[in-house]
């Protein structure tokens, strides 16, 4: 387990510098700072661990942005961050920022999603590892002021577990009640304030935080995505508006930005950079792109 220090309160310099976003404010809830940090497998391993207070034996694949899709008809979903690990078990982790009153319809879509692409790439029922979803929330989902919210599935009869292997987690950054151990205290207090350090898991993540922001690629591909995403999206909110569909259409862009997303991962990790950046100029390169690494879906 993780040695877990007694609270300190760290303040630092700023890390990063000012380039159109403010990155030296910028931290592990940042959608895509947190889908970059946890590509790590050592650090993966020890978010899904902290948060569900159990011991993971070995990741074998992490994916950022991970698309999951069963069918050309079916509507694709987009994760923040999907994880194996070697005894089959299956961890879906979100981050949630804001609060969504249908964020329970959200999770068990997110639920059938994972579980139906598993089954569809030849799986049997039998072979099926668990499978958790977990939203990260900082804002009580609920309302009731616990820490963690577990969803399993049971018999509203008598209490006992039906046993299939899915279960949705909520994560509350503000709950006050309920006990899951100092470590997922210690994360949660870093969700609140990043200057709050209190645990080696907590600074092992801030961290691989610094280190990006420090990073003038990392900050470059951020400042581009977001500015792509921005630009494209007041484009298909404005045109979709004069043709009574706005919501369709940012919706494709939504998920056109993950997908680019997606394949920011990929690039960075086999060193092509240098063509990233062109893509990002030239819509027919990024499409030969995401067709390469099969991201494409028409969506940028």
């Amino acid at each position: 387990r993780f040695c877990i220090m007694p609270p300190l309160l760290v303040r630092r310099e700023e890390c990063g510098m000012r380039e159109g976003l403010d990155f030296s404010t910028m931290g592990i809830t940042d959608d895509f700072m947190f889908g970059t940090v946890f590509q790590d497998l050592g650090l993966c391993r020890g978010l899904v661990e902290v948060l569900l207070g159990i011991k993971v034996r070995d990741l074998r694949m992490v994916e950022r942005q991970e698309l999951v899709d069963f069918g050309p008809a079916s509507r694709a979903g987009v994760v923040d961050l999907l994880v194996w690990d070697v005894d089959g078990n299956v961890y879906d982790v979100e981050m949630q920022n804001g609060a969504d009153p249908d964020i329970a319809l959200r999770a068990r879509r997110y639920l059938s999603l994972v579980d139906a692409s598993l089954l569809d790439r030849g799986q049997r029922f039998g072979d099926a590892g668990n499978v958790v979803v977990v939203f990260i929330c900082a804002h009580d989902p609920f309302g009731r002021g616990w820490k963690r919210y577990d969803y399993p599935r049971q018999c509203e009869q008598d209490g006992e577990p039906l046993g299939d292997g899915t279960s949705i987690v909520f994560v509350n950054a503000e709950g006050t009640k309920g006990d899951f151990g100092d470590g997922f205290d210690a994360f949660m207090s870093y969700l609140r304030d990043d200057n709050v350090i209190g645990s080696d898991f907590v600074r092992s993540v801030d961290d691989a935080v610094c280190g990006f922001r420090d990073d003038p690629r990392w900050r470059r591909f951020r400042m581009l995505w977001s500015e792509k995403y921005r630009n494209e999206f007041a484009d298909a909110r404005d045109e979709g508006e004069a043709e009574g569909r706005a919501e369709g259409r940012a919706e494709g862009n939504k998920e056109g930005f993950s997908r680019a997303m997606a394949l920011t991962s990929r690039l960075m990790a086999d060193g092509r950079e240098r063509e990233l950046e062109e893509a990002m100029r030239d819509p027919e390169m990024m499409r030969r792109l995401l067709e390469e690494y099969g991201l494409s879906n028409d969506c940028v």
